[in-house]
């Protein structure tokens, strides 16, 4: 719809398809129409001076001006973007401006916020987008939008009202906007707006007196419950499409109680600018590669793009550091364990937590929560909840999966500032998903200690939420720094975790900054044996969890199409006829899913941080694990089944015990997720809860700030009101 000047005047123009003009416009233009008239009528009826109608009259003007900027841009209607016009700096170029910029020159979408953590360093970064260019399905037509708002900037001449014909009064009125300002932030500030309120002669239309009005008016953001993010994607300026795979994710409503709620409200947020010119209006879901996923409309579970500003994570108090969490199946058997937690009879409990594990058939980690009693895990490092293993959020004592997302939270803060080595979600095609490296550095020539900004983020890796189809992982999770990762491996086959103490084979394979790492002794309390180990390509390259993927068949380096599967140290003799080197004692088991084959490949160890309490806290890595080059005397090719005799051998040589995996398992989440890459699979039943109750509680916890989201911006109280006066007559 479209507001169009009609002998320079505001009135109603009537087109085939309806009014051209907003209906709250027309509102408020009727009511100020009203009201001045009105007013008018009872002063021409209380003074009979001149000058005292005259001021007046004008006063009156500039008075309905305030109330039709105000009735315009509190549109809260679902569709409408005129809110965001609170936040514009713009002068009126009348005849008497030096120095203007014009209504159609500018909007809110080429308006940016200053943000030199969203800008990160990046030349020419503009800040973060006021407001969005695009809707769900297209581009803002922001010039139609500024077009209507226009006609109260533009110049003096413009009345209140069409002019009547054979009016017998005196003086007409008229108001325009000679500037708007705002001060303030997303949340919260003040839009000053200069307007001026005129009475022309109605036999001459020459201005015979003049009443400007500076008006401070508080605005306030409120995000309303089908805004609010319960999936957000994005840190910076330099995460732009490959850093959402949504698969086949279906959005879901939760049941609060509320049976007549059948529609999730809330919103999946991109924190991405659009610039101008770009094609992307209209391509959300293509570019978020929605395959077999199933979203609600836009404002109901749909995607919304724009950089809002995110809340900075909660402050802790009394945090308790429990270090390295590895919870094999042996270790959630113990008494006490760190492997269990609650809140310990305290309506909050915070645990610090360096890196957690619950990788292999029969592993575990185990949180209790109630309304009266949350828990906050402080994140370090990576969480690895794959391969059989289970995050069992239960409520109370009732089974796992009954946790509530609003009593569980989950802050990981990363240490590290990412300047190499970026992990984006794989864009291969729509099915495979999971992650790659968008800038990849190889590690040829490091030194001691290593520069841990070269390394990737952390990474949160869950690849099942339950044997029960209906068990759900509900929590807040809060990374902007991290890669969440849900994608089930191709291979059928994973290693059983050793529980015989003293076994030199109790190592793991693990996922650590989205890349694939080792943990050398799982039964250890030594800090070194128990801190991470990233591996290495022979090449010195880093390998993105479940491999680069690449469809050529050229296989140069061997950081593409693989997953490693498993780890082992050897406790017998070497098969009859084998050309392996008699001295190599380790090997890592390789799944690669080009040739649907499974190897053993020997490494070296190469020390790059010290094994400290610092750098365990820090999530730093230990060592390289560096692959050596495919000979005879480094590989050995096991084929497609491990359930050969020929792979069993080479397989119980090293340690190495292995079984077939459920791969058919249900992923079902609920809570809210907001970090910097979000990577699903194209595979698998994925659903994840928008709930209110949630909504309620996060804030309730951690703060109105929490309630966050795309924000609704309306005008409220005046807080300044000054007047000036001129009189020509």
């Amino acid at each position: 719809m479209r507001l169009t000047p009609k002998n320079k005047s505001y009135g109603f123009n009537r087109k085939k398809n309806g009014f051209a003009i907003p209906q709250v416009l027309i509102l408020g233009v009727g009511i100020a129409i009203g009201v001045s008239g009105l007013m008018a009528a009872s002063i021409l009826g209380l003074t009979g001076s001149r000058i005292k109608r005259q001021e007046l009259i004008a006063k009156s003007s500039s008075y309905s001006g305030i109330t039709t900027v105000r009735g315009l841009l509190n549109d809260n209607s679902e569709d409408s973007f005129y809110h965001y016009l609170w936040l514009l700096n713009i002068k009126s170029c009348s005849e008497k401006a030096n120095e203007c910029n014009r209504y159609n020159d500018t909007n809110p979408s080429i308006e940016y916020w200053s943000d030199d953590e969203w800008c990160d360093g990046l030349p020419n970064c503009l800040g973060r987008q006021k407001a969005p260019m695009c809707a769900a399905k297209e581009e803002i037509d922001w010039g139609e939008i500024m077009d209507s708002y226009g006609t109260l900037l533009d110049n003096v001449s413009d009345s209140v009202g069409a002019n009547l014909k054979n009016s017998t009064r005196e003086f007409n009125q008229a108001f325009n906007i000679r500037s708007t300002k705002y001060i303030g932030t997303e949340q919260y500030g003040v839009s000053s707006i200069l307007i001026e309120g005129i009475a022309t002669s109605n036999k001459t239309n020459i201005q015979t007196a003049s009443n400007k009005v500076r008006v401070n008016i508080q605005v306030n953001s409120k995000t309303p419950e089908a805004g609010f993010g319960f999936l957000a994607i994005g840190e910076n300026e330099s995460d732009e499409i490959d850093s959402l795979f949504l698969g086949n994710l279906s959005i879901t409503t939760a049941n609060d109680g509320n049976l007549l709620s059948s529609t999730p409200k809330g919103s999946i947020i991109w924190r991405r600018n659009i610039y101008e010119n770009s094609d992307e209006c209209g391509k959300f879901l293509e570019n978020a590669k929605y395959t077999g996923s199933s979203l609600p409309e836009n404002v109901d579970g749909g995607i919304w793009v724009q950089p809002i500003g995110m809340p900075k994570q909660p402050r802790l108090s009394n945090v308790d550091d429990i270090g390295i969490l590895i919870c094999t199946p042996a270790e959630i058997q113990k008494i006490n364990t760190n492997c269990k937690l609650n809140s310990k009879n305290s309506s909050e409990k915070v645990y610090r937590i360096h890196s957690l594990y619950a990788k292999g058939p029969g592993s575990k980690f185990e949180v209790s929560t109630t309304d009266d009693s949350k828990v906050i895990l402080e994140i370090m490092g990576d969480i690895d909840i794959s391969n059989g293993g289970i995050f069992c959020h239960k409520d109370g004592a009732n089974a796992c999966g009954s946790g509530k997302g609003g009593n569980l939270t989950i802050l990981f803060k990363q240490k590290t500032n990412i300047n190499g080595n970026k992990i984006v979600c794989n864009d291969l095609d729509q099915i495979t998903g999971g992650v790659k490296f968008k800038a990849s550095q190889d590690f040829a020539n490091y030194k001691y200690p290593i520069d841990n900004n070269k390394l990737p983020g952390s990474s949160f890796l869950i690849d099942s939420t339950g044997e029960n189809p209906l068990d759900t992982f509900a929590a807040f999770v809060y990374g902007p720094k991290l890669t969440f990762i849900s994608v089930r491996p191709e291979s059928q086959w994973v290693q059983v975790t050793n529980s015989e103490k003293g076994n030199n084979n109790a190592g793991m394979i693990v996922t650590t900054r989205a890349s694939y790492g080792w943990i050398k002794d799982t039964l250890s309390n030594s800090l070194e044996n128990r801190m991470v180990n990233i591996i290495l390509t022979p090449n010195s390259n880093l390998i993105p969890y479940l491999g680069q993927k690449d469809l050529s068949f050229k296989n140069e380096d061997e950081a593409n199409n693989i997953e490693i599967v498993g780890v082992g140290y050897k406790v017998s003799a070497l098969p009859a006829g084998s050309f392996l080197n008699p001295s190599a004692n380790r090997v890592f088991l390789i799944y690669n899913s080009l040739s649907q084959s499974y190897y053993l490949r020997t490494f070296d160890i190469q020390n790059i941080n010290p094994a400290t309490q610092s750098s365990s806290e820090y999530s730093y890595p230990r060592a390289f694990a560096k692959m050596n080059y495919e000979s005879n005397a480094t590989h050995v090719d096991l084929q497609d089944n491990l359930d050969s005799s020929y792979a069993k051998e080479w397989l119980n040589a090293f340690g190495i015990k292995v079984e077939k995996s459920n791969i058919n398992q249900a992923r079902n989440f609920s809570g809210a997720a907001w970090v910097k890459n979000l990577c699903f699979d194209g595979s698998g039943q994925k659903t994840w809860s928008f709930s209110k109750d949630f909504i309620d509680k996060i804030s309730i916890w951690h703060g109105t700030e929490f309630n966050w989201g795309v924000q609704y911006y309306r005008g409220r109280s005046v807080i300044l009101w000054d007047t000036l006066r001129e009189f020509d007559s």
